[in-house]
């Protein structure tokens, strides 16, 4: 699929899913800053369609997790552009593998964005994080001292410290 076809079956995605909620959609004119005019309550906002095919490797320190990356912000041939003030309302993003889509008002968007994907989810690093340093806790709340929590789970006494006095 061309990255003009992908684009295209992003826009018409976000085309129906507006219409699915109720409200009144439609395409723009090419060359403007914006692929989706929606009629939302008797406000029309301008909609910014970004569209992948699928996750990709993020970094996530030692490791690679996958999720959905969006350059929200660049605009023009090669991304050479970027969108000015006023240009677009809001962002939707797509992925085009599960057909899930988010919107996010320009004002909150970030240059890139990355989503992370529901297949993965409690692989992401502080997802992990979180499950490691619950455990912890519920092992100290057991009653095991940090000498044996840091043993039992293969990690260092001072980390468990940290964890317990919640600076980590």
């Amino acid at each position: 699929m061309s990255d003009l076809a992908a684009g295209k079956a992003g826009e018409y995605l976000v085309c129906a899913e507006i219409i699915l909620r109720g409200h009144t959609a439609f395409l723009s004119e090419q060359g403007l800053p914006f692929d989706v005019v929606a009629d939302v309550n008797g406000r029309l906002l301008r909609i910014q369609v970004k569209t992948t095919r699928g996750p990709r490797a993020i970094p996530q320190r030692a490791n690679h997790t996958a999720g959905y990356l969006f350059h929200i912000k660049r605009c023009g041939k090669g991304g050479a552009q970027t969108y000015g003030a006023g240009d677009v309302d809001i962002f939707a993003m797509v992925a085009l593998d599960t057909r899930d889509m988010g919107f996010i008002p320009a004002s909150k968007a970030r240059q890139t964005m990355i989503f992370r994907s529901t297949a993965l989810k409690g692989q992401y690093f502080d997802e992990v994080l979180k499950v490691r340093c619950d455990k912890i806790r519920t092992l100290h709340a057991q009653g095991m001292i940090g000498s044996a929590i840091a043993k039992e789970m293969g990690l260092d006494q001072s980390y468990i410290s940290r964890v317990l006095k919640g600076t980590s």
